[in-house]
């Protein structure tokens, strides 16, 4: 059975068994609201495979995001889950997709199995990643989160959970295949996704460690690779060209973190590494929060990083090359536009309005590095050449709901 087919089977399962027991469907939903803006006019934050950079300042394409979920349990120890979510995609639309679509078994008591579209788990707060409610940002540090923008799982995974002493241990091994749209003609893969995540609770401290490896497929069609590859194919250079996009590419990612929170003081940090190949970049990213409630009221900060390690086209490729006009500058500029290098500081609060609805703010000041875009898009072909080394003033607020 091909895995896309999973998802069809539990909207299956939910039509045929809703009308049979309506008592055992219950719905959820959540919602934010959210608004960014820059003050460089030349250049625009983004979510890379999230949102489509645009024109308008501020900006609710990155945050913004409505999903509702329906679980229905399938007799004492299965359900079906489907959750749908509409936000601001990479062709600048905002359809609805169904981003969990699984089967659940509980095997035994500690052990359960799901198989259908669940959530890739690379990062620490992997499932909640569309529900910003229960986050303490405006949005997960980018500098960490933006070391992989895929979001789906069509799969498999078991969760077993134990007890020992006073401590909760959860095992995550998952496998299955995942798909982006990195902009609007450019499509990426990972296959033969295999992993597992290791989760310790011992009070208000809670660990988590993650290992996985994939196959890697990109097939860059943006300006900068549509310039250069038919260039390299001239002088020779397959080889290069091989490296920056295909089908046969092979990628590692790795994650570690923490989380204490003893109800009044909030302490998070994460540090996630990806190494690849071809076609991406290799790059390791942290960042460290803290934050104090005072009644409903959490102010935060945040510093984080991200430090490229290895580009997609090296500079001993560049110097091989003959000096052709303008050539050099389109490596770098290829590159550049894959190096979301950039370290920042964020001053933020968070308000709990009501026991479902948080209002957040945040402001940011960033740096991009020398030779990187960082999690900013250029708003004309003028201000790509120019976006390394510069600082950036940040403002995002949002307004979350669950329901």
């Amino acid at each position: 059975m091909k895995w896309a087919t999973i998802p069809a089977l539990v909207l299956w399962a939910l039509s045929a068994s809703a009308s049979d027991d309506l008592q055992a469907l219950t719905l959820s939903g959540f919602a934010t609201l959210g608004v960014v803006a820059t003050d460089k006019a030349d250049m625009r934050f983004t979510r890379v495979g999230i949102d489509r950079p645009g024109t308008e300042r501020p900006d609710t394409g990155p945050d913004s995001v409505l999903g509702v979920q329906g679980n229905l349990r399938l007799g004492e120890s299965s359900s079906a889950v489907v959750q749908v979510v509409s936000r601001e995609n990479t062709k600048g639309n905002y359809a609805p997709r169904p981003t969990l679509a699984f089967l659940s078994h509980q095997v035994t008591p500690e052990l359960s199995a799901r198989a259908g579209r669940l959530r890739i788990p690379f990062f620490m707060q992997s499932d909640s990643l569309n529900i910003n409610y229960a986050h303490p940002w405006v949005r997960p540090p980018e500098e960490v989160y933006g070391l992989s923008p895929f979001a789906d799982l069509d799969g498999i995974d078991l969760l077993y959970r134990v007890r020992a002493g006073e401590t909760d241990i959860e095992l995550h091994p998952f496998f299955g295949t995942s798909r982006l749209s990195l902009y609007p003609d450019t499509k990426a893969r990972l296959k033969r996704v295999a992993g597992a995540n290791l989760t310790l609770s011992h009070g208000d401290l809670s660990v988590h460690l993650g290992h996985a490896e994939a196959r890697l497929e990109i097939n860059w069609q943006d300006p900068f690779y549509t310039a250069l590859a038919p260039v390299l194919r001239d002088l020779g250079r397959d080889d290069i060209v091989a490296r920056m996009a295909g089908n046969d590419g092979t990628t590692r990612f790795s994650s570690a973190g923490f989380q204490w929170d003893d109800g009044r003081w909030l302490v998070i940090g994460e540090y996630a590494r990806r190494q690849a190949d071809r076609y991406a970049n290799s790059a390791h990213g942290w960042q460290l929060t803290a934050g104090h409630r005072f009644g409903t009221v959490m102010p935060y900060m945040v510093v984080a990083r991200h430090i490229q390690d290895a580009a997609v086209v090296d500079m001993e490729d560049v110097r091989s090359l003959p000096p052709l006009p303008g050539l050099a500058e389109l490596i770098s500029g290829f590159n550049a536009s894959r190096n979301l290098a950039q370290h920042s500081v964020t001053a933020g609060v968070r308000w709990d309005v009501h026991s479902n609805a948080a209002v957040k703010a945040e402001f940011t000041r960033a740096r991009t590095d020398a030779n990187a875009w960082g999690t900013f898009d250029p708003s004309n072909e003028t201000a790509a050449s120019h976006m390394g080394g510069r600082s950036i003033n940040i403002l995002s607020l949002s307004v979350d709901v669950t329901f």
